[in-house]
């Protein structure tokens, strides 16, 4: 049996030594990234030990209340994904048991929903869906899912799969003399996004301009933007997420002049090229929904595989205490 231990800034340390040689974690679970945004969610991670006091997992939660009282445990609320970061030795009756401590330990504190953020299987280092088979032995339902597209690098399938209007996209792009460019320079790529989105959508992005340069300031390496360029002007870029093996991109937009000269298109390959010879296992080109997934851009998600992507599931599940 393990033990559970609400996670204090004291712990900080050996939190983020066990996420870095975790079989599933990545930096958005490290404690820097985490707690950018501790005044909107209010922390309950957990960790878990063994008998001998050893770290087993982590658990990176928030926790909410509802109007009529009820508390709610997210994994997490405020990140793309979640749910148990195990070590490699961990096996399917470890995380069984991580699920039935949780369940008794959040009975104990009354709270009386878990909401669980699956991880999406391309962030895995090592097979670690135990989680899955414990969610549906302890009778959870999934709530939410969405469909990211994905290239796994260096595949021959992926070059197969891939579409002869993006290859056009990009000789256009090439012929108007676009470069590529890494920035540390977000602004004028967060102008270019932050239209898009409140004239398509009516929304702004999740992270302001200015966290997003706090962010990459802490995360350099991991965190990186991209912008195609014409006459010295950014026409389209992207920001990257580079977890591991796997690089994502968490922002894309370009504008009217971009998308018309296949700008993206440029873009998207030349990052693909990059990060196949840097043994990176996938690209994940993040999720094409809106209502909690049950509406599908069939726009976005076409432009997407036409660079050869295809689906993983992003799942979240929900598990009444």
């Amino acid at each position: 049996m393990c033990t559970l231990r609400l996670y204090t800034p004291d712990l900080a340390a050996a939190w983020d030594a066990f996420v870095d040689t975790s079989k599933n974690g990545t930096f958005l679970f490290r404690r820097a990234y985490m707690d950018y945004h501790s005044d909107r969610f209010k922390d309950y991670s957990l960790l878990f030990y063994n008998a001998k006091d050893r770290l087993l997992a982590l658990l990176p939660a928030n926790i909410s209340t509802r109007e009529d009282g009820s508390r709610v445990l997210w994994s997490h609320e405020g990140l793309t994904y979640g749910g148990f970061i195990l070590g490699a030795k961990a096996t399917a009756n470890d995380v069984l048991d991580l699920f039935r401590a949780t369940v008794d330990y959040l009975r104990a504190n009354n709270i009386h929903t878990f909401r669980y953020k699956q991880m999406p299987v391309c962030y895995h280092l090592y097979p670690a869906q135990e989680d899955e088979y414990a969610l549906w032995r302890m009778g959870a339902t999934i709530d939410v899912c969405n469909i990211s597209s994905a290239i796994e690098l260096n595949n021959p399938c992926f070059t197969i799969a891939s579409e002869e209007r993006r290859r056009r996209g990009t000789q256009r792009a090439a012929k108007a003399e676009y470069t590529i460019e890494e920035t540390r320079d977000i602004v004028p790529f967060w102008r270019i996004l932050e239209t898009n989105l409140r004239e398509r959508y009516g929304v702004h992005p999740v992270h302001t301009v200015e966290e997003m340069k706090r962010l990459m300031a802490v995360f350099p390496e991991e965190i990186r933007c991209f912008t195609a360029n014409k006459n010295g002007r950014s026409e389209a870029g992207v920001l990257m997420y580079l977890a591991r093996r796997t690089a994502h991109a968490q922002y894309i937009s370009a504008s009217p002049a971009g998308k018309t000269d296949g700008a993206l298109d440029l873009l998207f390959y030349t990052l693909i090229n990059k990060y196949s010879s840097f043994n990176f296992r996938y690209f994940d080109f993040g999720i094409s929904n809106e209502n909690r997934g049950r509406t599908l851009n069939q726009g976005l998600i076409a432009q997407k595989e036409g660079f050869g992507a295809r689906g993983v599931a992003y799942k979240q599940w929900i598990l009444n205490i």
